[in-house]
C-alpha cells in the first residue's frame, strides 16, 4: 500500500494536547486495514469520517466579548448554532456554526438521510 497519512495518528496528537481533532472526511480513496475503499460522494465521506469516531472536543476556548458600549456581551446574548437532522451524522459538526436553513436539505429523498 501507498504511504498515506493515517487520521489516526492526528487524532492521538490532538487527544494527548486537548487541541480538538476534526477527522473531516475519509477523500474518494480510503485505506483501512490494508482494504481500499472508493467513496465518490462527498456526503458518505463525512459520515464514514463521522463513524470512524476520531473527532475530539479539546479544551475549550473561551473568549470575553464586549458589544460597542464596552459592556460584557452575556451567554444569553451569544449565537446559538441551529442543526438540522442530517447534521447529526456530519463530521464537520464539532466545529460548525451550524445550518443557514437554506432548504438545500429539503429538495433531497429520504432514502437518502436529506444528505446533499
Amino acid at each position: 500500500m501507498h504511504d498515506i497519512w493515517n487520521p489516526w495518528h492526528g487524532y492521538v496528537k490532538c487527544v494527548e494536547s486537548k487541541v480538538t481533532f476534526v477527522f473531516c472526511g475519509t477523500g474518494r480513496r480510503f485505506v483501512k486495514d490494508n482494504r481500499l475503499y472508493k467513496i465518490e460522494k462527498n456526503f458518505l465521506q463525512s459520515q464514514q469520517a463521522f463513524k470512524s469516531g476520531l473527532n475530539f472536543q479539546g479544551k475549550p476556548i473561551e473568549f470575553k466579548l464586549y458589544d460597542k458600549w464596552g459592556r460584557i456581551v452575556s451567554d444569553e446574548e451569544l449565537y446559538k448554532p441551529y442543526y438540522r437532522e442530517r447534521c447529526q451524522t456530519c463530521s464537520m459538526k464539532l466545529i460548525c456554526n451550524g445550518c443557514s436553513q437554506c432548504g438545500k436539505c429539503d429538495s433531497f429523498p429520504k432514502n437518502r438521510g436529506g444528505q446533499i
